[in-house]
């Protein structure tokens, strides 16, 4: 009974001390503007960054929340050892790390590297994470925390007035808190074509999950739109692609810059993306095409484009995909 009782005293001890940290966190992670694309992954968030980081006062990160890591540490020692099995090459260390086993970590090493941020900019900012004593990232404020830091030393370096990374539906509106004076560009697409994406990359989910995932970020970004509707827009993969000038005039009309015209050739602008591995670097170099709008009539089965029809039939109906 002793033991119990002193397990139960340490384990009470460990939960007040996280609900004293977190409420030593309650005020935003920064005031400066950001701009953050928002939505269900294969719907378009990597175009709409790359058009935005194709603006000349604009810096974007793609997809840049680093996974839960125990310290600031371990993404050195991690860097350090990327680096030793890619002969120094940056470009190629979270490649290395992902054949290693360490596939997240990897990752984010990887999409840190799409930024245009620097080895040595990257040691530099764990390092200082780690001098200031953060232990831990586990919490996603912290995680934001770590992007934020990654992606704002891009904007300094391009001297621009906006910058941001891509974040999910699900912690929208934490992000909203972290980042006060934010906009949010939440973009959606046909959920066929979502699944018939998804079945191309081998995601490993299933029509019915990726169903229901479709229909709960929608409700999400609706929800969030609906208290933020001054500073975030929800727009459709399809307009942008078909009418990118109406659709973008829309997009800046929301964001605190005013729109050039190197949006239009984001396939070829200074957008850090060129120059990095991105799964969809050759689509994102081309100029705004359609051949992917109703993709699933030719890589699906008619039942089950039906049957998606059927699970996200209220969505589909309210956006126009009949």
């Amino acid at each position: 009974m002793r033991s119990k009782s002193v397990s139960w005293i340490v384990s009470r001890l460990k939960a007040a001390k996280m609900i004293f940290r977190l409420s030593l966190k309650r005020g935003p992670l920064s005031e400066s503007p950001a701009v953050f694309p928002c939505g269900m992954s294969r719907s378009g968030t990597t175009l709409v960054a790359t058009i935005l980081d194709s603006h000349p006062r604009i810096s974007m990160g793609y997809e840049l929340i680093p996974p839960p890591v125990a310290s600031p540490a371990v993404l050195l020692q991690a860097l350090d050892q990327g680096l030793d099995m890619s002969g120094g090459d940056f470009r190629k260390c979270g490649g290395a790390l992902r054949k290693a086993g360490r596939r997240q970590i990897g990752l984010f090493l990887a999409r840190c590297q799409r930024t245009g941020i620097a080895v040595d900019e990257l040691r530099y900012l764990f390092q200082s994470l780690d001098d200031e004593g953060l232990r831990c990232i586990m919490l996603i404020r912290d995680r934001l925390a770590l992007a934020w830091r990654v992606v704002e030393r891009k904007r300094i370096r391009e001297r621009t007035n906006l910058c941001g990374f891509k974040v999910g539906p699900p912690i929208v509106v934490k992000v909203a808190k972290c980042f006060p004076n934010s906009y949010f560009i939440c973009i959606v697409r046909d959920p066929r074509d979502v699944v018939a994406s998804y079945i191309e990359r081998k995601f490993g989910l299933s029509p019915e999950e990726i169903c229901a995932n479709w229909n709960k970020h929608l409700d999400a970004v609706r929800r969030f739109h609906k208290k933020h509707s001054s500073t975030s827009l929800i727009l459709r993969y399809e307009d942008l692609v078909c009418s990118p000038q109406q659709t973008l005039e829309r997009v800046f009309a929301v964001l605190p810059v005013h729109m050039e015209e190197s949006v239009f050739r984001f396939y070829k602008s200074k957008a850090s993306v060129h120059e990095s591995r991105h799964p969809n670097a050759a689509n994102l170099k081309r100029d705004f095409f359609t051949s992917s709008i109703g993709r699933w009539m030719n890589e699906l089965p008619e039942e089950l484009g039906e049957r998606i029809h059927r699970l996200c039939a209220r969505g589909m109906e309210s956006l126009g995909y009949a």
